[in-house]
């Protein structure tokens, strides 16, 4: 039998039904219907979840070995961070010891000396937690009103502070409330020193006059206060503690013609915001307290 000859189409028995493209043709079309339905009615939904329901258990299955290395690898990385913690801490409480013990030493020694010289004791501050609870309406004053009165200690002349510095004094006392006249308003004036040198004077507050709301006054032309000393206060009023920070010096203007120099201040309290404040307890009693008269009348006043 020659070669070309030869059939070369599967017997009958060996058929397996319709042709490949036909089978194909049926599939895409059923596809094509099955979408249809689905897009209409939405029928393949419960088999999807069925289908979703029924392979879970496998997929959780295919899943542990990753969740398992990722909550291995978050262990050791929490437990690193533990331990570096730990190490952080232990080093800061060393370092904390060490100035607990020399502030210590440093206390003894400053109650010794004091003694040696006789020196007056140093009286503890106590102070009060209190809320800024309104501000005044009077546009022409810089007062604000706190939840704290006489019946939790508040006395008249009490200072004010809040986080950053010195915000005022108690200048009115209710039972519940009291007025707090701002370091800015033009009726305060702090006897203060600068810091870095420790030359005094008083600073005034003027918030319509001046750009920072304040200014130190009688400060002779040739004045060393340069722009960025810090002002606290001296403490030779007997109402502030001494050493509060009160303000910053923002410029300093000299004239060949003026005795003194204008020294313009910003204070470091939140005069314009804040929410939490401490009412100190003034240092002495007093029945009000006044802004010196000098310094209203515009002369040099000596704390």
């Amino acid at each position: 039998m020659a070669f070309q000859t030869l059939e070369r189409t599967p017997p009958p028995f060996f058929r397996q039904g319709p042709s490949a493209f036909t089978r194909l043709a049926f599939y895409a079309a059923l596809s094509l219907l099955l979408m249809a339905m689905d897009a209409r009615w939405h029928l393949v939904s419960p088999l999807r979840r069925v289908i979703a329901t029924v392979i879970e258990p496998a997929v959780q299955i295919a899943r542990a070995p990753g969740l398992a290395l990722g909550a291995m690898a978050g262990y050791f990385e929490s437990l690193r961070e533990a331990q570096q913690d730990a190490d952080a801490q232990r080093k800061a409480n060393v370092q904390l010891a060490l100035k607990a013990e020399l502030a210590s030493q440093l206390q003894s020694e400053n109650a010794s000396l004091r003694a040696l010289l006789k020196l007056k004791q140093s009286v503890p501050i106590h102070s009060i937690a209190a809320e800024i609870v309104a501000q005044a309406s009077d546009p022409f004053s810089r007062k604000l009103f706190i939840d704290r009165g006489s019946l939790a200690g508040v006395t008249l002349g009490s200072p004010v502070i809040d986080e950053t510095g010195l915000l005022g004094q108690v200048t009115q006392v209710d039972p519940i409330s009291s007025q707090v006249t701002l370091v800015t308003d033009r009726d305060s004036a702090v006897p203060v020193e600068v810091a870095r040198d420790g030359q005094r004077g008083i600073l005034a507050g003027d918030a319509d006059a001046t750009a920072g709301g304040m200014e130190l006054r009688w400060q002779a032309s040739d004045t060393d206060v340069r722009v960025g000393d810090i002002l606290v206060t001296s403490g030779l009023d007997g109402i502030y503690p001494a050493g509060l920070a009160v303000a910053r010096v923002t410029e300093v203007q000299r004239r060949p013609d003026a005795a003194f120099a204008r020294v313009l201040c910003a204070p470091l309290a939140h005069v314009n915001g804040g929410r939490h404040v401490l009412v100190l307890k003034p240092l002495a009693p007093l029945a009000m307290a006044p802004v010196p008269a000098a310094a209203k009348r515009g002369a040099p006043v000596h704390p």
